[in-house]
């Protein structure tokens, strides 16, 4: 029988401690608040360091699918692959549809979607993945875990809708201006690069940071998060150029200055605590755990009893999240407003 809303549990109950939200970074319409969870528990890695000590991940041996990739993990290690991660080569560059732990030693076949629409190149079918410097922007990534929620909730495998995938690259390349041969995301972001950096060199990692809650446009967007610091750091660089790409559309859409407070944040994110989950079969090690509720939605993955990853999408301006002004940290005032840069 379907568990019924009083018995589902909440992401507060895959915690042992609140997540603490820290003082933002900001640069131009992007602000990067840092999120901080409990020590963790479960042992792993982030997929960089997987790939550094040995893990492949590669088209299909029986035939390559454009929606479907096989990891293999012949390492000691537990590796974490973060929903939007994106890999590139082979016969087209592909993002992660969902967050898996691939368990030492294990090979698994991950759910996929194709960020290169104009290129199928049989004859690199044999070539290794590799990582990419960036990962999905989080408008993708929200709508792909919408198409990837309704899914699931009807039964079906967890995946994003992949006509929609190529349309909104194309829509976000179109956008800024960005002419790829093969329609690449990869190309928007090689296109753009130096201004990402300057987002990058901005947004800092703090020490023992687990995570991050983004603000773009004074609104807030998405909330990313793992239970390993050492796995959020080899993950912070990659999100951070997704998040600064659509900054870059924030920064040019006429809007007047925004700003948001701390306390917003912070209420944001106990409120999310909150959120009662729906828990399915995951793939490799743990469960897929996914929920709706008012102002944010969202997937995480959950090992044991603890939650591994959490990425939570804020309701898109027009509904209840909050807008204000954002100032220099240097300005802040009693009231714990936080800073834009002139």
């Amino acid at each position: 029988m379907p568990a019924t809303e009083p018995t589902l549990r909440t992401l507060s109950h895959f915690l042992s401690a609140p997540l603490h939200v820290g003082t933002p970074d900001v640069h131009g319409p992007l602000a990067v608040f840092p999120v901080f969870g409990p020590p963790p528990v479960a042992e792993y890695v982030a997929f960089a360091d997987g790939c550094a000590r040995g893990l492949l991940v590669k088209e299909l041996d029986g035939g390559a699918s454009v929606n479907d990739l096989v990891v293999l993990n012949p390492t000691d290690a537990d590796v974490l692959l973060y929903e939007g991660e994106e890999v590139l080569g082979a016969q087209q560059n592909r993002t992660f549809d969902v967050s898996v732990l691939v368990g030492a030693g294990t090979s698994v076949r991950v759910p996929v979607s194709c960020v290169e629409h104009g290129r199928w190149d049989g004859s690199r079918h044999r070539e290794a993945f590799a990582p990419a410097p960036q990962a999905a922007y989080p408008s993708l990534r929200r709508m792909k875990n919408r198409a990837a929620h309704a899914r699931v909730a009807a039964g079906l495998e967890a995946r994003a809708e992949q006509g929609a995938v190529w349309d909104e690259v194309a829509a976000k390349s179109a956008r800024l201006d960005i002419a790829s041969a093969t329609g690449a995301m990869h190309d928007i972001y090689e296109g753009r690069r130096d201004r990402l950096r300057a987002f990058e060199a901005a947004i800092a990692r703090r020490d023992g940071q687990t995570g991050a809650l983004v603000a773009t446009g004074g609104h807030l967007t998405v909330l990313d998060h793992v239970s390993r610091p050492d796995a959020f750091a080899a993950l912070h660089c990659a999100l951070v150029q997704g998040y600064a790409l659509d900054a870059l559309e924030a920064a040019t859409d006429g809007a007047p200055p925004a700003e948001l407070s701390l306390d917003e944040a912070r209420a944001f994110v106990a409120e999310l605590a909150g959120a009662r989950v729906t828990q399915h079969d995951g793939i490799g090690i743990g469960r897929d755990a996914r929920f709706t509720r008012a102002g944010a939605s969202g997937a995480g993955l959950v090992a044991g009893d603890e939650l591994v990853q959490l990425m939570a999408f804020a309701q898109e301006p027009g509904g209840p999240t909050p807008r204000a002004r954002i100032r220099r940290p240097s300005r802040r005032r009693s009231a714990g407003r936080v800073g834009r840069p002139s």
